[in-house]
């Protein structure tokens, strides 16, 4: 019978309610109500009518033609809707009732919470609702950014150029034999927290694996990351091989071998400014030099004798840095982004190893400060920043969020 539905909340108790009879059951926790016919009442309406058991939470109702009510609902039915947040529905042409009600009135069930709904071609109500009839094509949004002078900050490069009573408050992220090395400010740090929750964080760095192990970035810890200017894709902080292997087979066909780069570095450097040689993962060297003592012209000679052998040279900071031409941090961004899907590619980053990053990206940023800074470098979907130091990295997390949220 079509019983009239009481208000909100309203505890109503008539005559002739039978606990068991013909169409009538009461309906404890978790139970099967099998009813028809009557429409389910409002929001935390507890009623108990002529002929109608009140039924609990976490019921698993099978109804035909009666409207399923409660928030997180699980309803199994014929023309009812699937009502609640987080509920699995499909559906048929019944409109969804109130959250929360629990009414069984004559020959209805009240749906529980938390339970799954299976109807037929009606489209699911609520909140958060995954309808299994309609597929909404999930995008992503990839930020690969580089890390020193870019995101993170040695004390040399903070360029705290404010009074000291307006400094920002900074966090150490990476230690190295047991003394702090490199910073963020904290706001950066609370920045970096949210975009890597909000996207596909990837770090992109021309750091060996052990270098950028040592760094500890705010945030849940990056699913990706790529390590020696693209020589590895870390996948949970392993390399990937097949990729390493792809790489170093590339590099082999198309570049001069790191031998000969390292034999020119030792036949024309001088001990009075180069402090260390170093190769990076077997796949390119750097020099840790005295900058005020670097001879420029060696610089020049050296970067146009490296070219022709497919080989790029950079200046970071007191690096110079030798890398094959073919070994790249778009490559591997671009592989990061055809493995997940990503639909949009952020890009930041100061130094010339980062040009071909910035180009590949649909949107880019770079510091006021570094190599590309310094020689004016640009792009039409690149933007510039005025900040400079660790202040830069701070604005670059703003633009990199801002973008995101509006993709």
């Amino acid at each position: 019978m079509n019983a009239p539905t009481p208000p909100a909340n309203a505890s109503v108790t008539t005559t002739d309610v039978p606990v068991t009879g013909t169409g009538v059951s009461a309906t404890p926790a978790d139970a099967l109500a099998t009813t028809t016919g009557v429409p389910a009442t409002p929001a935390n309406a507890s009623v108990t009518t002529t002929g109608v058991p009140a039924t609990s939470a976490d019921a698993l109702a099978t109804t035909a033609d009666v409207p399923a009510t409660p928030a997180n609902a699980s309803v199994t039915t014929t023309g009812v809707p699937a009502t609640s947040a987080d509920a699995l529905a499909t559906t048929a042409d019944v409109p969804a009732t109130p959250a929360n009600a629990s009414v069984t009135t004559t020959g209805v069930p009240a749906t529980s919470a938390d339970a799954l709904a299976t109807t037929a071609d009606v489209p699911a109500t609520p909140a958060n609702a995954s309808a299994a009839k309609a597929a909404v094509p999930a995008t992503t949004t990839l930020v690969a950014s580089d890390l020193d002078r870019t995101l993170i900050y040695s004390t040399a490069a903070l360029a705290l150029g404010m009074p000291d009573a307006q400094a920002p408050r900074l966090l150490c992220v990476e230690v190295h034999e047991s003394k702090p090395l490199s910073y963020m400010t904290e706001e950066a740090a609370e920045l970096l927290a949210l975009l890597s929750a909000e996207t596909l964080f990837v770090p992109t760095t021309t750091r060996t694996r052990k270098q950028y192990q040592r760094i500890q970035l705010p945030g849940t810890a990056p699913k990706y990351a790529i390590c020696a200017n693209g020589g590895h894709i870390l996948v949970d902080g392993v390399s990937d091989p097949d990729w390493h292997a792809s790489v170093v087979r590339r590099l082999a066909e198309e570049c001069a071998p790191l031998s000969e780069i390292r034999a020119y570095l030792t036949a024309t450097t001088d001990l009075s400014w180069v402090r260390k040689h170093r190769v990076a993962e077997d796949l390119f060297a750097y020099l840790v030099v005295e900058r005020e003592r670097l001879p420029e012209d060696w610089l020049g000679r050296f970067g146009a004798w490296a070219a022709d052998r497919g080989w790029t040279v950079s200046l970071q900071g007191r690096k110079v840095y030798a890398v094959p031409k073919p070994l790249t941090k778009s490559a591997a961004v671009r592989e990061v982004a055809r493995r997940t899907g990503a639909a949009l590619t952020l890009a930041a980053g100061d130094s010339l190893l980062d040009a071909d990053l910035l180009l590949a990206a649909d949107r880019a940023w770079r510091p006021g400060h570094g190599e590309l800074a310094d020689t004016a470098w640009t792009a039409p979907h690149l933007d510039v920043l005025a900040e400079r130091g660790v202040a830069a990295g701070e604005e670059i997390l703003r633009r990199f969020r801002a973008a995101a949220l509006l993709s």
